[in-house]
């Protein structure tokens, strides 16, 4: 039966096999996630104001890059237009760098880090603006599924419905 492995905040996790990867409470929160064809993912939660026991963002993307291997595919879930709307005020992004390369917006991010595919999918294309939402990359059946659920109506996010990992 597969577990589930919780990234909570300012954390990274892994998930392999059947097992499903799960950033719970994203609000204002990025999933940063790394896929692998083996079925491997492997991210970050990140906040965007973190507490001293948290994982900066750029702590998380050089986890994220040192983990990497093989994979060529990021995919970033969370509040983007908020995180690119404060990005030079905020104290983590106001001058990123991540492999010597300066860092100006969340689509940024992927290239930087040497993904040469960067999917960016912002919850608020959810139905509950300002919602919090616990995001899935699970399986259902042999299909690799994103699952966002929103946890004020307690249902799952009809844009993500067909996005795959």
């Amino acid at each position: 039966m597969a577990k589930t492995i919780a990234v909570n905040e300012g954390e990274v996790g892994q998930a392999t096999g059947q097992d499903i990867l799960e950033y719970p409470n994203i609000n204002s929160c990025l999933s940063i996630t790394a896929v692998f064809t083996d079925g491997k993912r492997y991210g970050g939660h990140v906040v965007m104001f973190n507490t001293d026991k948290q994982l900066t963002l750029k702590e998380i993307c050089d986890k994220i890059i040192a983990n990497k291997g093989n994979s060529t595919r990021l995919i970033i879930i969370g509040d983007i237009g908020t995180w690119n709307q404060n990005w030079s005020q905020l104290p983590q992004t106001s001058n990123l760098t991540i492999n010597g390369k300066k860092v100006t917006s969340v689509a940024g991010l992927g290239p930087a880090m040497g993904f040469t595919t960067n999917d960016n999918w912002d919850t608020d294309n959810c139905v509950t603006s300002g919602g919090s939402y616990d995001v899935y990359f699970e399986y259902a059946g042999t299909t690799r599924q994103i699952r966002v659920h929103d946890k004020k109506t307690n249902s799952n996010c009809p844009y993500f419905n067909n996005k795959t990992w």
